[in-house]
């Protein structure tokens, strides 16, 4: 925690009421994106939500990770894409490789008693959507055989 911050507690108050006030929406945006409700996790100062994602082709596993939590003096969220996947050989199996096309990062920062922004939201909702279908999309575009991406679960 920095300096300024552990002086001055009314922020500290002012920042943990935001942290817990923007949980509810955090909520409510990963129920957008998965087909149970989220799972909470309270790990200290931590708010950590997750939901299961489905992969088109059925392939591997993957949640849609969000965390909430106080970072200096703002509260910060961070929206993760977590998955198994691997970029797969000719003959399917998996290599070393993580399937970059399927991740996604997104965070904001907040002041304190700030809501979470819509376009925020609109860009987390577009993301995950897109990153969870980016194999068969770069499929689609480029037919070619040697331009064609294969993906294995370990």
């Amino acid at each position: 925690m920095t300096r300024c911050a552990t002086e001055r507690p009314d922020l500290i108050r002012r920042l943990d009421e935001t942290l817990e006030r923007l949980v509810s929406p955090v909520t409510d945006l990963l129920r957008q994106l998965g087909a149970t409700d989220p799972s909470f996790i309270l790990d200290g100062e931590v708010r950590t939500l997750s939901v299961p994602i489905r992969f088109p082709d059925g392939i591997g596993h993957g949640d849609v990770v969000a965390r909430v939590f106080r970072y200096r003096t703002a509260v910060r969220v961070d929206v993760e894409i977590r998955h198994d996947r691997m970029l797969a050989t000719s003959s399917g199996s998996p290599t070393s490789r993580h399937c970059f096309l399927n991740d996604f990062v997104a965070s904001v920062m907040l002041p304190p008693d700030a809501t979470l922004p819509e376009e925020f939201v609109r860009s987390v909702l577009a993301g995950v959507r897109a990153a969870v279908t980016a194999v068969e999309a770069h499929n689609r575009h480029h037919k070619e055989p040697w331009s064609q991406v294969s993906v294995a679960a370990p």
